[in-house]
């Protein structure tokens, strides 16, 4: 057996030794992304349902019975607001709008006059949105028709005031609707593949150290690089396992979606977790490499997860940075780790066209600087102050 298969079998099962960090692992990044996904449908399944019933709540109901009846017609389920409405918004009890209805409504409206109506809701009760909305347009549409009734009692045609015809054309397909809700799939897979290595990587570099392990292994007559490639390959196994487990939880709770209407726009089959795999497994093998190369430089355990947490948050960030720049798919994206497994996987997500250069240029961009981690390492340990400095 040769000395890498050597040294990946023996760190393999000290890794496997640690249970409890595997079970934080586990929990934490397996399945903190197909619950969050579960929790999603759940919340946007009650916002479906609160939306269906098309409930208009109305204060003063009695005092504009022309009003309650074009919001019957237009398929309202006209309700009482209670006596203390506005409190009840503002606390999030009652998640409808309330439309409050002025005593002098149907004198106004029979005089020609200006009607003020207040609608009052809660624009920071993300699930109220949709039925506020509903509210808001059914009012306008009253509006626009006893607008109409009047100008034709004076004789004018309403024409004159449709001068402009606006007809709303969405480019968006429903996978790329869909996606915007997926975008969380590929970048909890990326932090999957982070969480998966980084505890490894530390023990097998700073840990090792910190135990007075590393220097007896490092004194036998081995090459310093079958130590770091045994190491590394451990390392991104790990990642790599926790990068399918996350894809297969996330293709697990598509199943259990409760919204018809999500389930169709949310996409995410066999061959997007091919795909997502292209994409993510050399990035596992270069987070293993970067992980244990910072790890390296912490003299103890705490010390190397100080520059590993470092990683993480660079890993973090990078993926999220197009959303602030407003920049969708640029060329120079697949360039950048992070970014650019991001950028094709969403494009993967939204169904459109991802060409072999979308995949080789990342993969290989990952592979390089993952083979320039792992020669990088190998010289360190070959430095003696660096292996006897703790």
């Amino acid at each position: 057996m040769s000395t890498t298969a050597v040294v990946f079998s023996k760190e393999l099962k000290d890794a496997l030794r640690d249970r409890r960090t595997w079970m934080i692992v586990l929990v934490t990044s397996i399945l903190a992304g197909p619950l969050t996904l579960l929790l999603l449908s759940i919340f946007i399944s009650s916002v479906e349902e609160s939306a269906a019933k098309r409930e208009v709540y109305v204060a003063n109901a009695s005092a504009a019975p022309t009003l309650v009846n074009f919001l019957q017609r237009a398929g309202a389920n006209v309700k009482d607001a209670p006596a203390d409405y506005e409190a009840q918004v503002k606390s999030g009890r009652l998640q409808n709008a309330v439309i409050v209805i002025p005593a002098e409504f149907e004198v106004k409206l029979a005089a020609g006059e200006t009607i003020r109506l207040q609608v009052m809701f809660d624009e920071t009760a993300t699930k109220s949105q949709p039925i506020t909305r509903a509210t808001l347009t059914t009012l306008r549409g009253f509006s626009r028709e006893l607008g109409i009734q009047r100008m034709l009692a004076r004789g004018v045609s309403p024409q004159v005031l449709a001068s402009v015809e606006i007809d709303e054309v969405n480019l968006a397909s429903s996978q790329a609707r869909g996606a915007q809700l997926l975008f969380l799939v590929p970048w909890l897979a990326l932090l999957g593949s982070v969480a998966g290595a980084i505890s490894v990587a530390i023990d097998v570099t700073a840990g090792e150290r910190e135990r007075g392990s590393l220097e007896p292994l490092l004194m036998n007559p081995v090459s310093t690089s079958q130590v770091v490639l045994g190491k590394w390959a451990v390392v991104a196994l790990c990642s790599a396992s926790v990068v399918v487990l996350t894809l297969i939880g996330f293709m697990i709770a598509m199943l259990f979606v409760r919204s018809e209407n999500l389930s169709a726009l949310m996409q995410f089959g066999l061959d997007e977790f091919a795909l997502f795999l292209v994409m993510l497994l050399p990035f596992s093998a270069m987070i293993a490499a970067l992980n244990m190369l910072a790890a390296t430089y912490g003299r103890s355990h705490k010390e190397a997860q100080t520059y590993a947490t470092y990683l993480a948050m660079l890993v973090n960030f990078t993926p999220i940075v197009p959303l602030f720049i407003s920049i969708r798919d640029a060329s120079w994206q697949l360039f950048v780790p992070a970014m650019a497994q991001q950028s094709v996987m969403m494009r993967a997500l939204r169904s459109e066209a991802v060409t072999s250069s979308d995949l080789f240029v990342p993969g290989a961009i990952a592979l390089a600087i993952a083979a320039v981690a792992l020669i990088a390492q190998a010289r360190l340990l070959s430095n003696e102050r660096i292996i006897f400095s703790r």
